[in-house]
């Protein structure tokens, strides 16, 4: 044998001897590693992907491998998925039937502002259990260095050595990550989320307007129910569509509390009624967003209407007033397009509040 033979048997001899440390520490034997392999920013992957190439909905192993352009069997792929599914954010894994999103990750993919979206990558940070005992015990602080680190996550933690180094690198990435999430925009849009009252929500308002500023209340469905469009649609259609037009509009918006209940509260409807304009999606004919379009048009109070392409007509409305049809795709190439058309329509609504040709004074046919 030559010797160059003998390198090449030695390289592969070392590569294998490696590979096989590696993959003994990542499963440690049958019992579960204390972390996960991969950072958050890396396992964010997998519910994107999901969102991204199948609508939110479940897919098999196999096909999601396929976008990711990763082997569906290869190891890699299956710490990934693990990962994902060790900070809370998908369920299964590569040796699963399928794999499909949480509620936790729908709250960072459909995050309506960026203090949930800060919020919900938190929360799958201290899913890691040691993540969270480590944030604790050090009170959000930096750690120490790692000769007293290793002191704490080995006797307070019973932490093996193996993996103290590899603790302390993705503890950090991890923090560092979602850190970046913390920032101000630094959009033209100031994204915020404060209470105006109990069941009430701020989206977004211009950075700077010129006199008094306008109160854009958004009418919209709480949560997806016929099936027809995946979890979080209207989440995306409120943070990527309506919250950027209506404050382009010079609005500041607002919208219901969506804490997971259909409760129409006194506080809603006196926001309603007080809002200078109101903008209601009559995707789904949602129930709630029709009494509230009802109590508003009672009120002879201006109404932008909106709904998704596809969305059968209500009664008279829809041909007495002007509907924006904006696309349910919600990709950058339509958002593109629709987010100046609804700008327009609700620039249109505000500027013609005062004519004639409201609903209540069509239907009675004089002035009100």
């Amino acid at each position: 044998m030559s010797e160059d033979e003998v390198q090449v048997n030695q390289e592969s001899s070392e590569a294998a001897l490696e590979d096989k440390r590696k993959r003994r520490k990542a499963t440690r034997g049958s019992a579960p590693r204390p972390i996960p392999v991969n950072s958050l920013e890396d396992s964010i992957a997998i519910p994107q992907a999901l969102k991204e190439y199948n609508g939110s909905n479940p897919w098999t192993p196999a096909d999601l491998a396929n976008v990711l352009e990763m082997g569906a069997k290869a190891n890699k792929f299956y710490y990934l998925t693990a990962s994902s599914r060790d900070y809370g954010l998908t369920s299964g894994t590569s040796r699963s039937g399928e794999i499909e999103l949480t509620n936790l990750a729908n709250d960072f993919l459909f995050a309506p502002s960026p203090t949930e979206e800060f919020e919900s990558l938190q929360k799958a940070f201290f899913k890691i259990d040691l993540f969270k005992k480590v944030f604790d015990y050090y009170s959000g602080g930096d750690l120490p260095e790692m000769k007293y680190l290793g002191n704490t996550l080995q006797g307070t933690f019973g932490l093996d050595p193996e993996f103290h180094d590899e603790f302390y690198n993705l503890y950090n990435e991890n923090l560092d990550y979602i850190g970046r999430f913390k920032k101000e925009t630094k959009s033209d849009i100031r994204l915020v989320d404060q209470n105006k009252s109990e069941h009430l929500v701020v989206t977004g308002s211009p950075k700077s307007v010129d006199g008094d500023l306008k109160v854009a209340f958004v009418a919209m469905p709480f949560s997806e129910k016929t099936g027809k469009y995946p979890i979080g649609f209207y989440k995306e259609v409120m943070r990527n569509l309506v919250t950027p037009a209506g404050v382009q509009a010079g609005f500041k918006v607002e919208t219901a509390r969506k804490d997971g209940s259909d409760i129409i509260h006194s506080t809603i409807v006196n926001d309603l009624l007080d809002a200078d304009l109101v903008i209601a999606d009559l995707t789904d004919h949602n129930p709630n967003v029709l009494f509230e379009l009802g109590v508003r048009m009672a009120h002879n109070k201006p109404v932008a209407l909106i709904r998704a392409e596809g969305t059968g007509q209500i009664f008279d409305v829809d041909n007495l007033l002007r509907v924006y049809d904006y696309s349910p795709n919600l990709w950058p190439s339509t958002l593109e397009e629709d987010i100046p058309n609804l700008v327009k329509h609700i620039k249109a609504t505000w500027e013609n509040r005062d004519s004639n040709a409201s609903y209540m004074k069509i239907l009675r046919g004089k002035e009100i």
